[in-house]
C-alpha cells in the first residue's frame, strides 16, 4: 500500500490554483460542501489529497489544535530537475536551491501557500540510489 498524504489548507481554491500553476492537476469529483477534499495529481499520478482545514478538523477532531503546515516535507520525483526548477521558481518561493546530498540525490525545495515544504528530486537518480528501494 502506498503512503497517501492529505494536507490541510486554508483555502482549497487558492491551493489548487497555486499547484495548477506548477503543472499539477486536480480531481475534484469527491469534493462537496462540508467535505472539501481534492485529489492532487502530477503527470497523471496521484501525489496527495488537498483538504480544507475546517472540514478536515471536523472529520478528525483530534486535529483541532494542529496548525496548517507542519515540520516535515513531501517529495516529488521528476524526470527533468532543471526544467522543474525553472518552472516552479517562477511561481513559488524556493526555500533551498538545487543541491546534491550525500547519496548523490539532486533536489530543491519550495514552499506552498500554507507553509508546506515540497522537495523535488530526480526520479532516475532516486531509483538508482540506495533509497530507490523505497521509491
Amino acid at each position: 500500500m502506498a503512503f497517501a498524504p492529505c494536507i490541510s489548507v486554508r483555502d482549497t481554491a487558492a491551493s489548487l490554483a497555486f499547484y495548477k500553476k506548477l503543472g499539477f492537476d486536480a480531481d475534484s469529483s469527491t469534493a462537496r460542501p462540508g467535505d472539501d477534499i481534492h485529489m492532487l495529481l502530477y503527470q497523471g499520478e496521484f501525489v496527495a489529497m488537498i483538504y480544507r482545514n475546517a472540514d478536515l478538523k471536523n472529520w478528525l477532531p483530534v486535529l483541532a489544535d494542529t496548525p496548517v503546515g507542519f515540520a516535515g516535507m513531501f517529495y516529488l520525483g521528476v524526470d527533468d530537475l532543471e526544467a522543474a526548477f525553472a518552472h516552479i521558481s517562477r511561481h513559488a518561493e524556493i526555500v533551498k536551491p538545487i543541491t546534491t546530498d550525500h547519496n548523490g540525490q539532486r533536489m530543491f525545495y519550495f514552499r506552498d501557500p500554507d507553509g508546506y515544504v515540497i522537495g523535488i528530486n530526480e526520479e532516475a537518480r532516486l531509483h538508482g540510489s540506495d533509497l530507490g528501494k523505497y521509491a
